[in-house]
């Protein structure tokens, strides 16, 4: 379980046809968001909610919350080619208890 208190995470609900796209992903992009590696991204659940995209480190510069919105964006999109990742649905989550789904 990653314990949080208060580490931001910044990613996007995951929809049904999100979730569809992952779910059929080409196997080649699956270590993309299901190893646990920092540089890939991360599946987390937010109360009902499950989430992919990246926690920050403390100290992350804000200048640099560009770069890490164009990541999640580049690695949904070469994961799931057919899902459209708007810019208002790449969103920060904080203070709160963000779970590992591997440990679900």
């Amino acid at each position: 379980m990653y314990d949080l208190d208060k580490r931001l995470f910044v990613g996007v609900k995951i929809s049904t046809k999100l979730q569809n796209e992952l779910d059929h992903c080409a196997r080649d992009t699956e270590r993309y968001f299901k190893e646990d590696k920092v540089e890939y991204l991360q599946v987390v659940t937010l109360g009902e909610e499950r989430l992919i995209g990246r926690f920050l480190q403390d100290g992350f510069p804000v200048n640099d919350i560009d770069n890490v919105s164009r990541n999640i964006r580049s690695i949904v999109q070469l994961v799931a080619p057919r899902y459209r990742v708007e810019d208002s649905s790449i969103q920060i989550y904080a203070d709160c208890t963000v779970r590992s789904v591997r440990e679900s």
